[in-house]
């Protein structure tokens, strides 16, 4: 038996980091990962906004900070990339890390 399909919702929005590399190179990568989208429609449905595009506006602004300043400025962040075939040289990210950044102690 086969269960009914579901049509997923397509974010309007694409997030994503950009960047100096060692080198001095500019990256521009989008995020592909589900766990930013499913961020934006947690923050969208729970907005307390009156309009659709209140409501989409400080779902953006969450998914911003979140990435901006919790990932970037509380976070040890890592991005898990990847390619597509046809498409070598364009990079995506498709997972981001985060572990919580440990100090270790002195010793003396």
């Amino acid at each position: 038996m086969f269960e009914p399909t579901v049509e997923l919702e397509k974010i309007p929005y694409k997030f994503g980091y950009e960047f100096i590399d060692e080198d001095g190179d500019k990256h521009c990568y989008s995020i592909s990962d589900w766990e930013i989208q499913e961020l934006y429609r947690k923050c969208r449905d729970k907005s307390l906004s009156s309009t659709q595009i209140g409501k989409e506006k400080e779902a953006v602004e969450k998914v911003r900070q979140k990435l901006e300043v919790e990932f970037m400025n509380k976070k040890d962040l890592y991005f898990i990339v990847g390619n597509l075939k046809n498409y070598k040289n364009y990079f995506m990210i498709i997972g981001v890390v985060y572990p919580t950044i440990i100090t270790q102690l002195s010793l003396f």
